[in-house]
């Protein structure tokens, strides 16, 4: 037992030092997993970021280049109506492209 208390002793800051750059790389991880999930996030996550993101989305999820620009507009006037925060972001650009795709065939 004195063994161990004593390696302890000696060790001790090295011990601490792990354990912070155990916990700051979890900590960083968190962020950039919460930070880059627009297109699985709700309308309200839409209007926060940026237009870059906003097309980098649109053209993710539509595997499409055709109507980004129709589409965010959509998007962002679908996110200015009440209630629409809980609205997933998914679903308001796969409403918007089929509206858009409806509109081009008739």
């Amino acid at each position: 037992m004195k063994k161990i208390w004593n390696f302890l002793k000696k060790n001790f800051k090295l011990i601490i030092g792990i354990a912070v750059l155990i916990l700051v790389v979890c900590v960083f991880f968190a962020t950039q997993r919460k930070a880059t999930s627009l297109e699985s996030g709700n309308l309200q996550k839409w209007t926060e970021g940026a237009i870059e993101q906003k097309v980098a989305t649109v053209q993710l999820l539509t595997k499409s280049q055709e109507n980004t620009d129709l589409i965010v507009a959509c998007v962002d006037k679908m996110s200015t109506f009440n209630d629409s925060a809980e609205f997933a972001v998914r679903d308001a650009v796969k409403l918007c492209n089929m509206g858009i795709q409806l509109r081009e065939n008739n």
